[in-house]
């Protein structure tokens, strides 16, 4: 069992080995809690500004919020990794057999209220962002992106070479536009294909 108390090589090697957890939930989870984390951050150095006083309430309440999500996260990290062991258990016994047939659903269901749980988390998370954009600190929006291709764009403001900076500036725009298209491709394809169970 994978949880908060394994260090990221292990993580990252039990995720790549040929086993069945942690699998793609575990994962899931644990990128949910990883941008939890540092949304978290994000608002620690945006509370006490003397600029952002005005909000010092809603990013109080939004630490809590984050911290929230982060321990909900690795906690649906653990319920994903524990109701698949209980599925596979339940996968080698004959069909017919009565613990089967008595259990199947209550699993299933566990099988699929983790990975539901992680969703709804993670709209809540983005939820989150967008009442946080214009109130956290200005000089870590990059981190609340959670977007390499921001850290990119923010320090190459700061180039003296305009041909430079306007290059990477629109390399980093196309990527990023880039990668939106392939996840607008690639998602629905996926759910339809899963859809026809092929």
């Amino acid at each position: 069992m994978f949880d908060s108390s394994h260090s990221i090589a292990e993580f990252l090697t039990a995720t790549a080995a040929k086993q069945p957890t942690p699998g793609g939930g575990s994962v899931t989870a644990l990128v949910g809690a990883l941008g939890a984390a540092v949304g978290e951050m994000v608002v620690q150095y945006s509370v006490g500004k003397k600029s952002l006083a005005n909000f010092a309430e809603e990013l109080q309440g939004a630490v809590g919020e984050l911290g929230r999500a982060r321990g909900i996260m690795l906690q649906l990290m653990v319920e994903d990794q524990l109701a698949y062991e209980v599925m596979s258990q339940l996968m080698k016994l004959p069909r017919d057999s009565a613990q089967r047939k008595e259990r199947w659903d209550p699993t299933l269901l566990a099988c699929i209220r983790a990975p539901q749980g992680m969703a709804a988390t993670a709209v809540a998370l983005l939820q989150l962002c967008d009442r946080l954009v214009n109130i956290v600190n200005y000089h870590l929006l990059s981190d609340l992106a959670v977007c390499a291709l921001y850290n990119v764009r923010i320090n190459s403001r700061q180039l003296e070479d305009e041909a430079e900076k306007t290059h990477i500036e629109q390399s980093s725009f196309d990527l990023l536009s880039n990668a939106a298209g392939l996840i607008q491709h690639i998602s629905p394809r996926i759910w339809d294909r899963e859809s026809r169970g092929e």
